[in-house]
């Protein structure tokens, strides 16, 4: 009996180790083959499925398909070599104050010339703006026989030694240094687009026939154009401040710089030279000033803008604020950026300056071929 019971023992035991040791072998196998299998299976089956919509009646890509995306490439190769060729042309357009003195000069007769030309320039943007300084109050003048001053005839209020970028340079005898006056040169084509536009914005919003008055102007004063990076941003803020001149060299491919725009300088394509202009302005106006802001050979892209409401005349060049008109108007400071193109061939003030003769849109002799791809920011914008 007793020996009956352990052949069963023992059998049942012999099964139930078969039976285990056939699950652990069934177990890995479906681990290690039948479920890589199924997966496998699936993506062949997705594969299948993709590579059969790639087929007639519909296909997703075709020769003919191939060729047009070709031929789309190369018509945007050609819309990008265009803006570089029209950005080339508006900057060989410029004149600057002196031909003779670029792209270098060992001359100091010329850099010193360059002084004198550079306040000339600003004696004819304030007659662009028909501009006019404010009269002061007769301070030595009793009570009783003091008059209130008349408001000059002029379309808007300047400070010549205030309003206007003019470096510490000019005013010393020795001559500047050849970067001194390239950037100067920099500064005058920038002032240059900043007075036509707000000239052309006075001009076109003043009545048809009525002369020019400040209490009729949409700009009442121009304050001042500061440029460089110290000097762009609003007081009394958070923005970052620049220690040099021009916003820095890009960090590598797909970064962006702390600005809006997000731009950097880019060698050898285009600087980026942040710029702070402020003016009095009719509150109604001053959204458009911002949006004729773009569109000049500067590129300028606006960053910050801040207004604050005139209500007394110490916050105005002007001693009475009736001078002002009857409208609202507001001390508006915007921050912007400008890019300063270095397109060979693109200003007189780069080396391989084309001759005047260029037909329009030709390149330059021995200018550098244009970027082969865009970079941010380089959109007229």
């Amino acid at each position: 009996m007793m020996e009956t019971l352990k052949r069963h023992v023992f059998l049942l035991g012999l099964v139930g180790g078969v039976v285990v040791l056939s699950l652990l072998i069934g177990m890995t196998a479906y681990l290690v083959y039948t479920r890589p299998a199924a997966s496998m299976f699936t993506t062949l089956r997705s594969t299948e499925t993709s590579a059969k919509r790639l087929l007639p009646p519909n296909p997703l890509y075709t020769a003919k398909a191939v060729e047009d995306m070709t031929e789309q490439v190369k018509d945007r190769q050609k819309q990008y070599e265009d803006i570089i060729s029209y950005i080339r042309d508006l900057g060989h357009k410029r004149k600057s104050l002196d031909d003779a003195l670029f792209p270098k000069t060992t001359d100091n007769n010329l850099l010193l010339r360059f002084k004198s030309l550079y306040d000339k320039k600003l004696a004819e943007f304030i007659k662009r703006l028909n501009a006019v300084e404010p009269i002061a109050p007769d301070k030595n003048a009793s009570d009783k026989t003091a008059k209130t001053p008349e408001t000059p005839v002029g379309a808007l209020y300047i400070s010549p030694k205030l309003s206007f970028a003019r470096p510490d340079w000019v005013d010393k005898p020795e001559p500047p240094k050849m970067d001194e006056v390239l950037s100067g040169q920099e500064d005058i084509w920038l002032m240059e687009d900043l007075v036509d536009i707000m000239a052309r914005m006075n001009d076109e919003l003043r009545a048809k026939g009525q002369e020019p008055r400040i209490q009729d102007s949409a700009i009442k004063e121009l304050d001042e154009i500061r440029i460089g990076g110290p000097n762009a941003v609003l007081a009394g803020t958070k923005m970052p401040t620049l220690s040099s001149r021009y916003m820095s060299v890009s960090k590598g491919p797909g970064s962006r710089a702390p600005a809006l725009p997000g731009r950097w300088t880019v060698p050898a394509f285009y600087k980026v030279l942040p710029f702070r202009l402020t003016v009095i302005v009719e509150s109604r106006y001053s959204g458009e000033l911002v949006r004729r802001l773009k569109g000049t050979e500067s590129f300028i892209t606006v960053d910050a803008v801040r207004e604050r409401p005139v209500v007394e005349a110490r916050d105005c060049f002007a001693a009475n604020r009736k001078d002002y008109g009857t409208q609202g108007i507001v001390r508006m400071e915007i921050v912007a950026e400008s890019l300063v193109f270095q397109l060979e061939g693109g200003r007189i003030t780069m080396p391989g300056a084309r001759a005047p003769s260029a037909a329009p849109g030709a390149k330059a002799p021995g200018a550098a071929p244009a970027p082969a791809a865009a970079p941010a920011g380089a959109s007229k914008g």
